[in-house]
């Protein structure tokens, strides 16, 4: 005995004649819902295995438990299908015999009519009208009973529809299960293929990086070797004539600062017409003394720093291996006597320039001149200036 529940409808009557499938029966069919996509397979014994290998292995127990899990889904629809097309035939044959059963109770109706038509109560005695009463009286209660016996199998018949209905519904929703299931595992297939074909091109660059790794230690040492001579010289100079301009720099500022203050004292001195004009006239020939001991320290400084860029340059390009021979990096240096010589007595006049000559920083040539400097140094990059 069972009962069904219907939906937005009056209660369901019993159903003793037709043996039908459980409901539980698709959660019967079905595996116990797990959650595969996170369940992780066996721990290795061993501590050093590869991550490759532990990912490949994963994602073949993912893909196994996922085929299972969908051949599982097919047998369950299939076995639903099957279901639902018997329960058709079931209730077109059902359909089929109402259909009779109607036909037969109109038939039997029209009978008891023409039968009450067809006799003449006023000849009949009345014993034969108590008779025909009386199985009229049977007829009527035969028909009463077939008919709720026929609207019970209605009854049985929508609540058949409806079961019908809701495992079309069930089917549906595992149709859409196995759409989605179907297109995740697409995407889990492209994952691997792309995952694969990455790990093909890390070992062809891996082997690429080998090869030019064992080219440049073949090709290094011959290049390092004449090098190192020549960029030890080279820093040599280069220190060498650092420490020179920075002991002149140093020179000029220890003999500007008592021609500042006796410059700072001249007008409480002297007060006669014709000192302060020969005082002028000596600032005068002073400041031009340092404008042209500023021009001679500018170009100095640009030559010096344009021949210190340049063999810094070679020193780099030595050290990485583009090739120059020791003639062409030796081609354009210069040796310190051939910087132009500061001219001596320069206590006439630097106070501008020797008051800020403790300031005074040269820095290399950076990039952003693009070489249009002409001698490798600009002003702005002599600081304090």
């Amino acid at each position: 005995m069972a009962w069904y529940y219907r939906p937005f409808s009056s209660t369901l009557n019993q159903d003793n004649d037709i043996s039908l499938p459980s409901p539980e029966a698709v959660a019967e069919i079905l595996p116990d819902k797990q959650m595969l996509l996170y369940e992780q397979a066996a721990a290795p014994a061993d501590s050093d295995m590869d991550d490759v290998d532990m990912l490949r292995r994963t994602q073949d127990v993912t893909r196994f438990h996922l085929d299972q899990e969908l051949d599982n889904y097919r047998t369950a629809m299939k076995k639903m299908a099957d279901d639902i097309l018997s329960l058709r035939r079931h209730v077109a044959s059902l359909e089929a015999e109402n259909s009779t059963l109607r036909r037969n109770l109109s038939m039997h109706e029209e009978v008891g009519r023409t039968l009450l038509n067809d006799v003449d109560v006023d000849v009949m005695t009345k014993v034969e009208i108590v008779d025909r009463i009386v199985a009229l009286k049977h007829k009527l209660a035969a028909g009463t009973v077939e008919m709720s016996r026929m609207k019970d199998r209605v009854q049985q018949l929508q609540n058949e529809l409806i079961r019908k209905n809701d495992r079309e519904k069930d089917l549906v929703m595992l149709q859409r299960a196995h759409q989605q299931q179907q297109t995740v595992l697409r995407k889990y297939q492209e994952k691997i293929t792309k995952m694969k074909a990455l790990e093909d091109t890390v070992r062809q660059q891996e082997r690429v990086i080998e090869k030019m790794e064992r080219m440049l230690e073949e090709k290094v040492p011959e290049t390092a070797r004449t090098s190192d001579s020549v960029s030890k010289e080279f820093y040599s100079t280069l220190l060498t004539e650092n420490m020179r301009l920075r002991e002149e720099l140093s020179r000029a500022h220890y003999r500007s600062s008592p021609i500042i203050l006796q410059q700072q004292a001249l007008p409480d001195m002297f007060s006669t017409n014709s000192e302060k004009l020969s005082l002028l006239a000596k600032v005068e020939k002073a400041q031009g003394r340092i404008r042209v001991l500023e021009s001679q320290l500018e170009e100095s400084a640009r030559k010096w720093g344009r021949e210190k860029q340049d063999l810094s340059t070679r020193l780099l390009e030595q050290e990485h291996g583009f090739g120059r021979s020791s003639s062409t990096i030796l081609h354009d240096f210069s040796l310190v006597s051939d910087m132009p010589a500061v001219p001596g007595n320069p206590q006439a006049g630097l106070t501008q320039l020797q008051s800020n000559s403790s300031h005074t920083q040269l820095l290399s040539c950076s990039p952003s001149c693009h070489g249009h400097c002409t001698s490798g140094w600009c002003r702005n990059h002599v600081t304090g200036l």
